[in-house]
């Protein structure tokens, strides 16, 4: 069973830091910075996952007191679309938010038969500390 608590983010210091735990893990998504960790993103670890996530992901990497590599969350919403760290640096990063649009039927095969498609055109930033307001942008708060 999953139990999930909030907590202080060390990173940014929020009380909307969530840490979620089982038998098996724990995972820290804070909502305040959107940095997100787990009991797995040891030193070891996280050398591993480096080499496949983006360089400005790896330069935006902050390592904890306990050692556990912290790094920006990136959300995927099924028909809304996505929120992901976008720059060039660790000194010049904002949230990046796009919505989806839907692709006509006729057009779905060159999109692999998805539905729907990321429209940069509605790209928007926001701040490091607006991560919240990246995610309310694509509908991540909306009642279903």
């Amino acid at each position: 069973m999953m139990i999930e608590k909030l907590i202080e983010c060390p990173r940014c210091g929020s009380n909307a830091c969530s840490e979620m735990s089982d038998d098996k893990i724990t995972i820290w998504l804070c909502m305040g910075c959107g940095f997100t960790t787990n009991t797995f993103m040891t030193p070891e670890n996280a050398v591993k996952a480096e080499e496949v996530i983006p360089h400005l992901y790896k330069d935006l990497k902050f390592i904890d007191e306990s050692g556990l590599a912290w790094y920006p969350n990136s959300v995927t919403l099924e028909n809304k679309s996505m929120v992901f760290a976008d720059g060039t640096s660790k000194d010049d990063w904002k949230w990046a938010a796009v919505k989806s649009v839907e692709i006509p039927e006729k057009d779905r095969d060159k999109f692999k038969g998805e539905e729907y498609r990321a429209d940069m055109t509605t790209i928007k930033h926001f701040e490091e500390k607006d991560f919240m307001d990246a995610l309310e942008y694509i509908g991540y708060f909306d009642k279903k």
